[in-house]
């Protein structure tokens, strides 16, 4: 009898933990769930890389045609470097992908120096340099910095030099606010005040006409040069940015007519053509003479 109880209570007790155990997997768990295949993916970037420009310095005004650029990277797969040379308005006229430079490894850290002179990449005008890194997972980061080359020049074409004056022409870059010139002679001696002149558009560049009144400084017949100077500053203040100069030759205005009251007055001949044309008459006054006694003279005999 107790046997049979104690036997019917384990088959009991068996029968409830399996009918707890079944109920238990039908409660909800602390996740939320989600249907289908879900495939999860992580992308790891180990090191962190970086890149960084060194030189140009951002917003920096160059005057000179060499200009050194330095770049520090970490941990690269791969740098590249590009130029771009900027319109005035900002947008970008030209892209110069500097492949010659480029760096690739599987875990490189250093740094990049190169030269490059601006006058092969489109001369004085704003750029801006970029680099850009990429890490060997895939990963991209960039740094860049704008600045400019700025420098004057005067086209000797432009040179327009009479008795009275002499006109030339000024080119300008970015960053030139002012100029400053003067005359002179072949020895280097100023032979007027250094004249000043301000810049009529000195965020984007341009040009500007200039004249020397020459009427006042007695030149002789020669060469004479103009000596210009551009700078950051108003009113030829600040930092030279660049020099320029031009040459010209000077011839001073025709000799005056000598005032005889005749006709060859009349024609506007020079005294150099006037005492020719004297010579001219009294040779042959003199030869027809000549001629005159001569036959005189045979007719005696």
């Amino acid at each position: 009898m107790h046997i049979a109880k104690k036997q019917l209570l384990g088959f009991g007790g068996l029968a409830f933990v399996v009918a707890l155990t079944a109920f238990a997997t039908t409660l909800p768990t602390g996740a939320t769930s989600v249907g289908g295949n879900v495939e999860v993916k992580v992308q790891v970037y180990g090191a962190n890389f970086e890149t960084l420009i060194n030189k140009p310095l951002d917003s920096e005004v160059y005057s000179t045609a060499e200009i050194d650029f330095s770049e520090t990277h970490s941990h690269a797969y791969r740098v590249d470097y590009v130029l771009e040379r900027l319109n005035a308005d900002g947008s970008v006229a030209e892209t110069y992908s500097l492949d010659d430079y480029t760096v690739i490894g599987e875990d490189v850290s250093g740094n990049t120096e190169f030269k490059l002179n601006m006058n092969d990449y489109g001369g004085p005008g704003i750029y801006v340099f970029r680099s850009t890194i990429t890490s060997q997972y895939g990963g991209k980061k960039e740094d860049a910095v704008q600045f400019i080359y700025a420098a004057i020049s005067a086209d000797q074409d432009d040179v327009v030099a009479t008795a009275t004056k002499v006109d030339f022409n000024v080119k300008y870059t970015a960053g030139v606010k002012s100029l400053t010139y003067v005359l002179r002679d072949s020895q280097g001696n100023d032979l007027t005040d250094v004249f000043t002149t301000n810049t009529t558009s000195p965020e984007t560049g341009g040009s500007v006409d200039l004249s020397i009144d020459l009427t006042e400084l007695g030149l002789q017949a020669g060469e004479y040069t103009i000596y210009i100077v551009g700078y950051d500053g108003l009113s030829g203040k600040g930092d030279v940015i660049d020099v320029a100069s031009v040459y010209f030759r000077y011839s001073p205005e025709a000799p005056n007519v000598p005032d005889t009251g005749s006709l060859l007055s009349a024609l506007n001949i020079s005294r150099a053509d006037y005492l020719i044309t004297g010579l001219i008459v009294f040779v042959t006054i003199s030869i027809a003479a000549l001629i005159v006694v001569r036959r005189a003279h045979k007719k005696n005999q």
